[in-house]
């Protein structure tokens, strides 16, 4: 009997423990404002000549650790830049965008670039003044939005230097496109 005693607590204390509780908030019901979360570096053209231009692009995601908290994740991704200088590009497949295709608005014709990059980050450097189209397409590997996409139009001055980094919303569906909404430096 007094081994009875003993198992009660045990069993009550289990059920207690396993239970979720109703305060639990789903991550994907949270809202996310990117300006608290969007760590601004002090200066992230630090060590860069003043002769030289510069555009650094970086691509990020939401993720959740197992206490459900939101964190912000570099991702592998595809960076890619047209020049665009009289051009109104668009991105009118992502298959084709990842190979570096863009459609010119304009003339309805495919412009291809060299400027591809799969990696979270890279520093496009001597870029001509003008004007760029660029690019960022989540992968096949993440969790939520697979070659989900973002575009931004910038103009590049003589020896500019601008820092881009998009972060991609936990709300993201595969394929589909997102606005740039993330803060842009210039210098």
């Amino acid at each position: 009997m007094k081994n009875n005693f003993l198992l009660i607590p045990i069993i009550i204390a289990l059920l207690l423990g396993c239970s979720k509780d109703s305060n639990d908030q789903d991550p994907q019901e949270e809202t996310i404002d990117y300006e608290t979360i969007y760590q601004e570096p002090e200066n992230p053209f630090y060590g860069i000549p003043d002769t030289m231009s510069v555009v650094m692009v970086s691509a990020s995601i939401i993720k959740y650790n197992e206490w459900q908290n939101f964190f912000v994740w570099p991702e592998h991704s595809y960076i890619i830049i047209w020049p665009s200088d009289n051009r109104d590009l668009d991105i009118g497949d992502v298959e084709k965008a990842i190979k570096g295709i863009a459609i010119d608005q304009n003339t309805k014709t495919e412009v291809k670039t060299g400027f591809t990059y799969k990696g979270s980050a890279i520093s496009f450097q001597d870029l001509t003044p003008g004007k760029y189209f660029i690019a960022v397409i989540l992968n096949d590997n993440v969790d939520k939005g697979k070659k989900a996409y973002s575009t931004k139009e910038i103009s590049v001055k003589q020896y500019g230097k601008i820092y881009m980094n998009k972060i991609f919303s936990n709300k993201i569906k595969d394929g589909e496109f997102e606005e740039w909404t993330n803060k842009i430096i210039e210098k």
